[in-house]
């Protein structure tokens, strides 16, 4: 087959350091008490074959305990992974709370690149003498994360379908189960062969670039979640409505692992990693989407892995561009050859609001929730909102760990039973959250916030809610207050006692007129009528919740108590407590549909 970079034949180049996979396949022979299968003949440029004293720091570091083995047709292997020994889960995980939660709290994933290294070494087993040619049909399914547990037991099963002695190639179907799954995590054909095989053409077409950016610039503001391990895009990324080209930096795999510190991959999950980038970014520039790697079509490699400290062209060129991001991908080798070759990678796109996007990659920087402006009579208070439509399209418990702590995570995950109360419960913390956190930058005169998960919200005995767990630093601690209605919820940070409500502009009848007023407060209301007297009995009811909150006794079932006394012409109420005598002057706005209503510093 011809192509433009001078690719060898098919068949015309053999395999090499392929030597691992054949010795371990050699190993479980033994192990079983068979003859062991014979290597084929090394290449006379082949590296070494490592010494036992060496097979610690030089081995496949996926190979785990092998419950299950039969030569040439079965196996299942168990491999544990531990944030301790998989380094690189450190660098690959969705909630950014570096000093605030631990890794096991942050939703580690394994990347889909190491699932196809886990599946390769497990496939190698049963081709001896073979090397890792390619791969088809990747389906990844679901994530493979460490949810809140230091390790997890993966189930890696192999079974060979089928022999092609003409080709001397060998195919094999794999599967990850994760621990506790009954179906797949990813899956995979895997093809093995003694020559490397060229059957893929990919002719990437000049393409017109509308947009340059600086890989150390996507790394540096955190576009890309990627840590230090993954970050092997280098200088300027081009992308165009076609497709996109960058160069990646292949480095050495020394620190991917504690115990290995030279593992024999059989492929490079980091450089590899860099083709679901270029698709993120391609999305992110293209049309402000988010994408996730789900699976590959066809995968060819052509040659050895580049050497570390080369520098690598790849090339993409977007074949598809629905819910699923399709593109057809070359790599080269750093010489003018070609490396790898992809047909139709796939990445699943989400089109998330911008203020979530930006909050995840830099929860310290930005808040989730709206701000909501306030009478400038009211110095010193701040009043965050947020509606669901904010977080649509989100993984909900995977929002929640980006703002709760761990109990608090506990407390969200005990009202999962009823899915529309947890969703407005964590509304409501978010936005209390976020309105304790710009309290305090402002306090302190930064633009810098707390992480949302460096503090607590809990309620004290009266249901209150109350900051605890501050952060040992010199800014006094607020008080907060929140309130929900539907999807909505809004909360207030201040630095004394306040109360907030939030009601929707509804219809009511005289019967909810009348047990919730007195009749001196039907008489302030006499003045109004039609729509603006419905209007003003939800400013009448919200008020009267707003003030029950500020006096910390909430209206309980006694809303004749908290009584207006006065009305003012810019939305204000002049309230009073029948019970204790105690008094407070509660703001009313209107925005939207809703009413709001908050009250501060009682007398």
């Amino acid at each position: 087959m011809e192509n433009s970079h001078n690719l060898f034949a098919p068949g015309e180049m053999p395999i090499i350091a392929r030597l691992h996979e054949v010795s371990s396949a050699q190993e479980l022979e033994d192990a079983a008490g068979r003859e062991p299968a014979q290597p084929a003949q090394p290449a006379a440029d082949e590296p070494y074959r490592a010494t036992s004293e060496e097979a610690l720091e030089n081995r496949l570091p996926f190979i785990g305990n092998v419950v299950h083995y039969l030569p040439g047709n079965t196996i299942t292997a168990l491999h544990r992974l531990t944030v301790d020994e998989d380094l690189y889960l450190a660098d690959h995980h969705f909630v950014h709370a570096p000093g605030v939660k631990p890794l096991s709290a942050c939703f580690p994933v394994v990347p889909m690149t190491v699932s196809l290294e886990i599946m390769a070494e497990v496939a190698a087993c049963l081709a001896p003498g073979h090397g890792l040619i390619g791969f088809e049909n990747v389906t990844a399914g679901r994530w493979i994360a460490l949810t809140d547990t230091e390790a997890l037991t993966l189930r890696i099963e192999g079974r060979v379908e089928h022999v092609d002695t003409l080709r001397e190639t060998c195919r094999v179907d794999v599967a990850v189960f994760a621990e506790g799954e009954s179906q797949p995590s990813i899956s995979a054909k895997l093809l093995l062969g003694k020559h490397y095989q060229c059957s893929l053409s990919f002719s990437h077409e000049e393409f017109v670039a509308d947009c340059q950016s600086s890989a150390a610039q996507i790394y540096g503001q955190r576009q890309l979640f990627h840590g230090p391990r993954f970050q092997c895009l280098t200088g300027t990324i081009y992308s165009g409505p076609q497709g996109a080209e960058a160069e990646i930096l292949v480095r050495a795999p020394d620190d991917l692992f504690r115990s290995t510190r030279n593992p024999q991959l059989l492929t490079d999950p980091a450089l590899m990693d860099t083709i679901g980038q270029v698709m993120a970014i391609w999305a992110m520039q293209q049309h402000e989407r988010v994408a996730f790697p789900i699976g590959i079509g066809e995968l060819e490699f052509y040659g050895p892995t580049p050497a570390p400290g080369t520098r690598v062209p790849m090339h993409v060129a977007i074949t598809s561009n629905l819910k699923i991001l399709s593109a057809d991908v070359e790599i080269e080798d750093g010489a003018g050859n070609v490396w790898l070759r992809i047909k139709s990678w796939k990445s699943w796109q989400f089109q998330w609001d911008k203020r979530l996007v930006d909050f995840r990659r830099l929860p310290m920087r930005y808040l989730l929730s709206d701000t909501l402006p306030l009478p400038a009579s009211v110095p010193g208070l701040v009043c965050q909102r947020l509606t669901a439509k904010r977080i649509a399209g989100f993984d909900m418990p995977l929002i929640a760990r980006h703002y709760l702590t761990m109990d608090e995570m506990a407390a969200f995950t005990g009202k999962s039973g009823v899915p529309p109360r947890q969703l407005q419960w964590l509304l409501g913390r978010i936005a209390a959250k976020d309105a304790v956190r710009a309290w305090s930058a402002q306090h302190a005169g930064t633009e810098e916030k707390l992480h949302p998960a460096a503090f607590a919200i809990e309620n004290n005995g009266k249901g209150q809610p109350l900051v605890s767990r501050w952060p040992d630093n010199a800014l006094p601690i607020p008080t907060v207050s929140i309130a929900h209605c539907e999807d909505q919820a809004i909360a207030m940070a201040h630095s004394g006692p306040m109360g907030v409500d939030i009601e929707r502009i509804a219809e009511h009848d005289a019967d909810f007129l009348n047990a919730m007023s007195s009749e001196s407060e039907r008489a302030l209301l006499a003045a109004f009528s039609g729509p603006g007297l419905q209007e003003w009995i939800t400013r009448l009811w919200c008020a009267k919740e707003a003030f029950g909150k500020l006096l910390g006794t909430g209206v309980n079932e006694a809303p004749q108590r908290f009584e207006v006394q006065a009305i003012g012409a810019d939305g204000s109420l002049q309230m009073h407590h029948r019970s204790s005598g105690r008094q407070a002057l509660v703001t009313t706005m209107r925005d939207g549909d809703f009413i709001i209503a908050f009250g501060l510093n009682p007398e």
